[in-house]
């Protein structure tokens, strides 16, 4: 079957109409974030904000110019990166997080738990970059399509279907060329990973097959969705030589009921809707299916976790810094900047935990504030396991204030 465009203008976008990929990278969009939540009630140009959004720029090393001037800075020019996911309201000339962006700024939610709520809420077609003609179209078609969760329903099914696992990712030509026309078809989950096994058996012929990306910028745009899937650690990126040809791969697969949103809640309306799909997320098994998934990722990208440990437990006299835990296999030396945003294996950026804290303060459910206070994510709040944990530390000397500075700032 040769899929046809359900209609002339058929296309795939989320956030912007002028894709800036580097703003999906989660220490800017949350250092940004942050930024935002000091500045509530004031219009984005204010001169503090952008001194502030200079200093994010310059930490996170983003090459994106975030400060621009004062009437031009991220928020005029590419607002829509927040206010598309549901942090930032509309309204014009004022800063307003919602309900979701507080919590997130906060650390109530947690990165793991946001990008569930992105994977099951995002809809296309969306108000931020399709005008209400093109939104008509869609409409008329019948058509509405849940992308990021119909990407990972996909590789899901490959994984299982195909190529036992080897087969569980999805390249952004393939996503272009064969996984958005078969979508305006209303074709499942199923039915498109079928299609895509014979396109790498060679038995697959699409030469005829209508272009749903016609523009360089439209690429860029279908992009995005595997990007954001990568940055927030839900499926593992291996570069190739061109980036259409990168790999997304899902190391642990989705039961697509997981991706389902379970609720008709949404975060996009008002904030005790928002609440409701916050708390239908967060017991469903996506975040924890998410935050083993990055826990896989992290782990690979820790090349001397075994000399970086022994220098950290040295450091910590064998003892987890938050609860006292003494038992060697329990023990674990936890980065306070990520190895993947530069983040050294040195003791100045290390922490001695138990391996569930560990978790914890990988996942964003603990967060360290620079004064040694602790901050805790709503789920840790609520369970009566983590209720001794201290509300304070004091940072041991030879730890590196900055890299607590930058985490509590960035993740």
């Amino acid at each position: 079957m040769i899929p046809i465009k359900p209609f002339d203008t058929y296309k795939w976008r989320w956030l912007s109409v002028a894709p800036t990929e580097s703003l999906l990278s989660p220490p800017v969009l949350l250092g940004v974030l942050r930024v935002l939540a000091r500045h509530e009630g004031q219009p984005p140009s204010a001169p503090n904000i952008t001194d502030e959004l200079r200093k994010v720029q310059t930490d996170t090393k983003t090459t994106v110019n975030l400060a621009r001037t004062a009437n031009r800075n991220i928020i005029r020019n590419s607002g829509q990166y927040w206010k598309g996911t549901g942090l930032l309201t509309p309204d014009r000339g004022v800063i307003h997080l919602t309900s979701l962006g507080q919590s997130l700024a906060s650390g109530q939610v947690t990165q793991g738990e946001f990008a569930a709520l992105m994977i099951q809420q995002t809809v296309l077609p969306n108000t931020w970059t399709y005008t209400s003609d093109e939104i008509m179209k869609w409409k008329a078609a019948n058509l509405e399509i849940r992308p990021l969760a119909l990407i990972l329903a996909i590789i899901t099914e490959l994984g299982i279907h195909h190529g036992n696992g080897k087969e569980a990712f999805l390249t952004p030509h393939e996503l272009i060329q064969i996984v958005i026309p078969l979508a305006g078809t209303k074709k499942s989950p199923t039915e498109i990973a079928g299609y895509l096994a014979k396109y790498r058996q060679g038995a697959l012929d699409i030469s005829a097959w209508p272009n749903c990306a016609p523009d360089a910028n439209d690429r860029r745009l279908a992009r995005e969705f595997l990007l954001f899937l990568s940055n927030f650690g839900v499926c593992r990126k291996v570069e190739k030589d061109r980036k259409l040809n990168e790999r997304y791969y899902l190391d642990e697969l989705c039961d697509n009921a997981a991706l389902q949103a379970g609720t008709s809640a949404s975060i996009f309306t008002d904030a005790k809707s928002s609440q409701e799909a916050i708390e239908v997320v967060r017991h469903s098994p996506l975040p924890s299916i998410i935050e083993r998934q990055r826990t896989s990722i992290t782990i690979l990208r820790r090349l001397n976790q075994a000399k970086f440990r022994t220098i950290v437990l040295k450091k910590y006299s064998g003892r987890c810094f938050l609860t006292g835990e003494e038992i060697p296999e329990v023990l674990e030396a936890a980065h306070i900047i990520p190895v993947e945003h530069g983040g050294a294996d040195s003791s100045d950026n290390g922490i001695c935990l138990r391996s569930d804290i560990h978790r914890l303060f990988d996942s964003g459910n603990i967060r360290i504030k620079p004064t040694g206070e602790l901050k805790f994510s709503d789920v840790v709040v609520a369970s009566k396991n983590y209720s001794a944990l201290p509300p304070k530390i004091i940072i041991p000397g030879f730890v590196n204030p900055v890299n607590i500075d930058w985490r509590d700032a960035y993740y």
